[in-house]
Order: C-alpha cells, then structure tokens, then sequence
C-alpha cells in the first residue's frame, strides 16, 4: 500500500503518523511534478494499492505542484498507466487483467460530485485498469462536515481498505 499525501493538506504530518503501520508513504513536494513523484514511488515499492491525499474539486484533483484534470489527463496517461501492470488471465495468456484487490484511493473533496468528476473517475479507470474510488462530498473531519468514506468507486464496489489508522479518524480535524 503506498499513500502519497500532497504538500497543501493540512496537518499531512498527522495523516502521515496515522498511516497504517506497512505502508509505503511519501510526501509529495510542492516544487516536483506530484504524478511524476508518485510514479517514482509506485514503481520503486510496486504497491498493489495507491491512495492519495490532496485538495480536491469536481473532476480535479488539486496538488501544489499544479492541478490533474479531465483536460489535462491525457498529459499524464503514459505515467499513470504505468503505476500497475496488468496479470495474465492464467498461465501462457496473452490476456491481462487486474488483480481485484488492486486499486486507487483518492482522497480529495468533492472530486466525484458530479457528471465531470464521474467522468474522470472514469478516465483515470480507463487509464490504470483497477477500480478508482472517490468522494462526492467532504472528505476529513466529521466536526467540519467530512467523512473518510469513499462513496463513489468505478467499476467495481468499493473494497479499498482504509489506509489510515482509528485514531486517525477521531483527531484528524479538517478537511482535505
């Protein structure tokens, strides 16, 4: 499991020390590429899973190093598509899937609140091949209106385990 935490969260040292005891983490710096660190970190860990932590809006996702939209991602495709490798079906099989326990979690407000931030959901599943989960609404502290729940996930249910730890979710108070 790798979590990239985006430079502009607040309190990202508190998320880092929530983190689930064995994951990979990275902070991504605000003066980097964020999509080009977090491929560094992915093929250097080659995590099964990726969750990632940053600003969000409808079909945005706000890192400081600049934003990843649906007009942008096609910029990206290359990288993003290299974070997981496709398995064959069974031996000697020219046909690949994704393993179903694979998956991306990103945790950004209001990244899926409507029909554009669906459609990036979309076209980032397109893109890595696994199921894509995301918020409708606020995503943190329940005092200021958030939830860490995941309510969107494309195309399969939403499986992704909870990257952070209980305590977490009691202290960690704002929202991403």
């Amino acid at each position: 499991m790798l979590i990239a935490i985006d430079a502009g969260v607040e309190h990202g040292d508190a998320l880092a020390a929530g983190a689930i005891k064995g994951s990979k983490l990275i902070m991504l710096d605000a003066r980097k590429d964020s999509i080009e660190q977090i491929t560094e970190a992915v093929h250097r860990t080659a995590a099964t899973s990726v969750h990632i932590v940053t600003h969000g809006s409808s079909g945005c996702l706000h890192f400081s190093s600049g934003d990843l939209t649906i007009d942008n991602l096609h910029l990206y495709a290359a990288q993003i598509e290299s974070w997981f490798c496709y398995q064959p079906f069974r031996p000697r099989s020219t046909i690949k899937v994704q393993p179903h326990e694979n998956f991306l979690s990103l945790y950004a407000c209001n990244l899926a609140k409507d029909e554009v931030g669906r459609t990036f959901i979309e076209n980032l599943h397109h893109l890595v091949g696994v199921s894509v989960h995301a918020a409708r609404g606020k995503v943190g502290s329940k005092v200021q209106g958030g939830s860490w729940r995941l309510d969107v996930a494309y195309p399969f249910p939403h499986k992704a385990k909870f990257p952070f730890t209980n305590d977490l979710l009691e202290t960690y108070d704002a929202v991403i």
